[in-house]
């Protein structure tokens, strides 16, 4: 709708993997999971300048193998980006994490424990071609605050976008 871009959307998670108790990692979150999000979007091409926001809830199964049900998570992302070529663009990202409700069954043996977490940072992106590919790359840096029960530091993301087909120009 002119300048401003809405998006609606839902994740699933589905419990795969083999959870295996006394392991160093276990990748899979064996249970199932429902994330709802909203996000709007406002984007002047005239100016470059970007204003972007993303809110969810997502809703946590037990999971079986722990008796362990992680409480109701709200999740907000955002961004203010400035776009200065085709190829380039800057600017600052955020997001807040805040668990609405304790965690629950009887592998809850530290209680409700919910968590929260806060982060400010930056981000670069640039855009290129292989040959008539579009390639988009991506990278955030965020330093976390206000953090309550989660593990608290600096975290890097690196993205490459390649579409599986492009147009034909």
């Amino acid at each position: 709708n002119g300048n401003w871009h809405t998006v609606t959307g839902f994740l699933v998670n589905v419990p795969i993997g083999d959870y295996q108790e006394g392991e160093i990692a276990n990748v899979a979150f064996h249970r199932w999971g429902l994330d709802l999000n909203g996000g709007v979007t406002y984007f002047d091409p005239q100016t470059g300048w970007e204003v972007s926001g993303v809110a969810g809830f997502t809703f946590n199964g037990e999971n079986p193998a722990t008796n362990y049900t992680t409480g109701t998570e709200f999740h907000f992302e955002g961004s203010v980006t400035k776009t200065f070529s085709p190829q380039f663009n800057a600017g600052l990202v955020g997001y807040f994490y805040q668990q609405v409700t304790g965690d629950s069954g009887t592998g809850a043996n530290l209680g409700d424990f919910q968590g929260r977490v806060a982060a400010l940072g930056g981000t670069l992106g640039y855009n290129f071609q292989i040959g008539s590919t579009p390639v988009s790359t991506r990278i955030k840096v965020y330093r976390e605050f206000a953090v309550e029960n989660r593990l608290e530091g600096t975290a890097g993301f690196l993205t490459v976008t390649i579409p599986l087909g492009a147009p034909k120009q």
